[in-house]
């Protein structure tokens, strides 16, 4: 039976195609942000807040179907991934994981800064195994509770989204004109360390850099030797269980990670 025209959607595009439409869809982005900070400025914090929110889905329906359009095999070989053009809980997650990145990316700057600085001292410190480990335990120690602050807000991000536009009753009124500056603020960093993650990598990509080209071929490969594409299934079947939400379960385990690296920490204090 022929299929009848219209009836493709974004699981069918093929690679020029998806390239071409994460365009559009980035363009819709921005002009979301755009009407986000317009919001903002006529003080209705709660619609820009949820136009901010609006803005990160697109941006992440964008990057899988720009990652698609250049030979990255989602579409293809990730179970329930066409969930992620439908419901907003998918996308929550991955922008989660785009902020967490875009945290560690502004860290390895600013280290990059310091060796550059300082080459000679920041080589003499690696020899001293015991200093790097400890080093790294404190950085763990400092960046743990700032991604489950991440984790928190993204599992709240739906219920954000739709308070900053409905009036609701639940023990006490909650309504849009509630949302204050400061809590736009918060969403307007995180939705900037976002959009920054994605757009650098889209422009890196389109630099057609020999360097970065070969990083990328490998990265490919390691989605398919790694069997990456199976287990980011497995992650949206747990997403599609109506009654947990795996990101509270992330918290909870970092919560237990926070509390292991501190004890080591507190012991090797105890040592000195």
């Amino acid at each position: 039976m022929a299929k009848k025209k219209g009836n493709r959607d974004f699981m069918g595009l093929t690679n020029t195609e998806c390239v071409n439409v994460s365009k559009q869809i980035l363009d819709n982005a921005a002009a979301l942000y755009d009407d986000a900070k317009l919001l903002a400025g006529n003080k209705s914090y709660g619609r820009g807040t949820s136009m901010l929110i609006h803005c990160t889905e697109e941006t992440m329906k964008a990057l899988i179907l720009f990652l698609d359009g250049n030979g990255f095999q989602f579409r293809r070989k990730v179970s329930g991934i066409s969930n992620l053009f439908i419901h907003h809980k998918l996308r929550y997650g991955l922008a989660m994981l785009v902020s967490v990145l875009y945290i560690f990316s502004e860290d390895f700057k600013t280290l990059l800064k310091k060796i550059h600085k300082e080459p000679k001292r920041f080589k003499d410190s690696l020899e001293d195994k015991k200093q790097v480990g400890g080093a790294v335990l404190k950085y763990l120690q400092t960046k743990i509770m700032v991604i489950i602050q991440e984790v928190d807000w993204f599992s709240k991000a739906e219920y954000l989204r739709q308070e900053g536009f409905y009036v609701d009753f639940s023990d006490e009124i909650k309504s849009p004109l509630q949302i204050s500056k400061q809590g736009f603020d918060a969403v307007l960093l995180r939705t900037n360390g976002m959009r920054n993650v994605v757009s650098g990598f889209i422009d890196a990509v389109e630099s057609n850099e020999d360097e970065f080209a070969e990083h990328l071929d490998k990265l490919k490969q390691q989605f398919i030797d790694e069997n990456w594409y199976a287990k980011i299934g497995s992650l949206i079947e747990t997403y599609k269980n109506r009654e947990v939400n795996p990101l509270d379960a992330l918290s909870n385990g970092l919560t237990e990670f926070s509390t292991e690296i501190n004890s080591k920490t507190d012991l090797d204090d105890l040592k000195h």
